[in-house]
């Protein structure tokens, strides 16, 4: 009974392949050079700072050899909420991938 109210509010599963070809680049071919580099220096952060690798090697390996694209992804690649930059702004949060981060980073700290 609730398959067909669903159905009639128009959420249901089509019963034949839906065909979406948008001639588009493979991921990697697609991805920003800025964008590579964020999520690599973002790695190389917790890395260095924590001890563990929160991305597959491989995938970081595959950036790390990023082309500048003929097609680019616009906006975020991937679902990693700083790497949106308002977000981040929002969370005033500095990235592994800004130059001198640490001189620009307060937290009270004097190290």
């Amino acid at each position: 009974m609730a398959g067909n109210k669903l159905g009639a509010w128009g959420f249901q599963m089509s019963d034949h392949d839906i065909a979406v070809d948008e001639d588009l680049p493979h991921f990697f071919e697609a991805v920003k050079l800025s964008s590579a580099d964020e999520l690599i220096k973002e790695n190389e952060n917790m890395m260095n700072n924590y001890g563990f690798e929160p991305n597959d090697p491989d995938t970081i390996g595959i950036l790390d050899h990023t082309k500048l694209p003929k097609r680019a992804i616009q906006g975020t690649p991937w679902y990693q909420i700083l790497s949106n930059h308002h977000y981040a702004s929002e969370f005033n949060y500095i990235g592994a991938f800004i130059p001198e981060r640490e001189k620009l980073i307060e937290d009270g700290y004097p190290e």
